[in-house]
């Protein structure tokens, strides 16, 4: 039997190609024609990929999706697990189009930033209200100002807990960012970097509050256990500002 075309393998970064190559195939076997396309998402079909650090996302959509599809998939993963490739994102094409109310954000981050590796490219073409983004901005960036708020109160001023808070936030709204970039018009940047910028000249904001954040992520400046907590402050006023913007939107 000949081996399924796979495409764009090599538009991934060079160390991801061969194991996400394996694994479609191995997906491909396993669940045969029950499968409509097969997709890498995230850093890893964009310009933030980290070698060793970063995930790879696998996407599947399939006309089926019940318990059997599942176990298939699960005698997957064992090896996948090794390389950095995690649980697959398993879709069927009405799951997504009767939820893009629910989870506009997430499959709009798909739809911007994946490649298509077997079958048809669904999201390319997929229609997401832009005010079903928005709302779900405003909940994002209005939710972390208030779980960021309770979670001091709660663990107090340990300062390895509250970066940890901190960049798990930070984390969380990266693609909020994007998306408020997306509503007022514009293309958002690829690099981290300069998506923060482009989203602090947008809306008035102090763009140092997040590029410490992600500077520290990157290991390349450390924040200092003594300055942990102005960071946090900064990291809410901006927060603040952004949530004021959102009435406006």
């Amino acid at each position: 039997m000949t081996a399924p075309l796979l495409e764009n393998i090599k538009d991934l970064p060079l160390s991801t190609q061969e194991p996400v190559s394996r694994y479609a195939l191995k997906l491909l076997d396993s669940l045969n024609d029950n499968i409509t396309s097969i997709f890498v998402y995230g850093s890893c079909a964009g310009v933030n990929y980290n070698p060793g650090v970063s995930d790879i996302n696998v996407g599947v959509i399939v006309q089926r999706l019940d318990l059997t599809v599942m176990k298939k998939v699960l005698a997957l993963l064992k090896g996948s697990r090794r390389q950095k490739i995690v649980p697959p994102l398993l879709l069927t094409k009405d799951y997504v189009l009767n939820s893009l109310d629910v989870f506009p954000i997430e499959f709009s981050e798909i739809k911007q930033q994946h490649k298509i590796i077997f079958g048809e490219d669904f999201f390319a073409h997929l229609n997401i209200p832009l005010n079903d983004v928005r709302l779900l901005c405003e909940q994002q960036v209005k939710g972390k100002l208030l779980h960021l708020r309770q979670a001091y109160l709660q663990i107090g001023g340990d300062p390895k807990t509250l970066k940890n808070l901190i960049f798990r936030a930070f984390t969380d709204l990266i693609p909020v960012f994007r998306q408020l970039v997306i509503l007022k018009g514009q293309e958002p940047f690829l690099l981290k970097e300069d998506l923060l910028r482009q989203l602090a000249d947008i809306y008035a904001l102090d763009e140092r509050a997040f590029m410490a954040v992600l500077q520290d992520k990157h290991r390349k400046v450390f924040i200092s256990s003594q300055l942990v907590e102005t960071h946090l402050q900064n990291f809410l006023d901006q927060l603040e500002v952004l949530s004021r913007h959102m009435d406006s939107l």
